[in-house]
Order: structure tokens, then sequence, then C-alpha cells
């Protein structure tokens, strides 16, 4: 009996700390990142599978995959952040089957702190940060987990964009 609850207490003191261990491990990249570091990165495996995992909204893709020669992204994230890990890679299967060039998004990694060492201080107080820009303005930002989805917010700012761009017009 004292065996069994000394081998069962032993084995969850292992996995609480194994997990405790995990979190404060996670590497911290800091400054402009590139896609192919994240999909390639040991560190980083939770990128890859998320790209993979995610099933973008079709109505909400063809919106953006229409507007796409329209707006540039500045993402700012922290790969140590476990919303950073659920929505940019969900962000990168979005814009990569929106048909985007990977050029289109400029990604900047930022520790606990909020530091990127980016050349801009974008006003990040919570990571993810996804701002939107159009002809070098800001349009929009999508900052924390997506109210609806990635796509959904993305596709919400662009098309509150092109209307006010269209009333301006007039």
């Amino acid at each position: 009996m004292h065996l069994k609850t000394l081998l069962l207490g032993g084995c969850l003191l292992f996995s609480s700390l194994a997990r405790a261990q995990s979190g404060s491990d996670a590497k911290v990249l800091k400054g402009k990142v590139e896609m192919k570091t994240l999909m390639n990165d040991p560190s980083t495996s939770w990128f890859y599978k998320g790209v993979n995992d995610y099933q973008p909204n079709d109505n909400m893709l063809n919106y953006i995959k229409a507007n796409r020669s329209n707006f540039n992204l500045v993402v700012v994230m922290g790969t140590w952040d476990e919303t950073s890990r659920l929505v940019v890679p969900q962000l990168y299967k979005v814009m990569i089957t929106g048909g985007s060039p990977e050029e289109q998004v400029v990604m900047f990694g930022a520790d606990q702190k909020l530091q990127t060492d980016s050349p801009v201080d974008y006003k990040v107080k919570k990571v993810p940060t996804i701002i939107v820009f159009k002809d070098g303005k800001e349009e929009g930002r999508i900052v924390g987990t997506p109210k609806e989805s990635i796509e959904g917010d993305l596709s919400r700012i662009l098309l509150s964009s092109s209307k006010k761009e269209k009333s301006d017009k007039e």
C-alpha cells in the first residue's frame, strides 16, 4: 500500500515538474522572425502542427484572397505565449491558402516584457497583436484571441477599410 502511494506521489510530482519546466523552457524568439524559422525549429513544433490542423472558413478566405493585394500585416507574437502559439499558425494558414506572398506578413518575436527589437514601436500591450496596414496606414488590429476567427476578424477589418475608402471618395 505504501509503495503504491509513494509511486503515485512520485509520478504526480514528476509530471507536474515536467509540465512546469516545459512552460519555462519555451524558446523566446526576439526580433524579426521568418516563417521558415517557425516551420523548421524543433522548439516551435507547435507552429507546424497548428498550421496543419487549422481549417479556415472558405467564404472569409475568398474575401481575403480577393483583397490580398490591398494590405500588409505586422505581427507581434511571443513564442512563449499560449495564445500566440494558437493564433499565429492559424494566421499563416489563412495567408498561405489565401495565396498571399510570405513578405506580406512581417513578424516580430517579443519577450515577456513585450520587447521586440523592431525598428518601429507598434505600441503593443498584449501578444499576439496583428496589425493590418493599407497603403502604410494602420486600418485595424487583432489583439489576443480573435473575436470570431482570424479570417473573420481580418475580413471585417478589410471590409471596414474599403467602406471607409468609398465614403472618403464620395
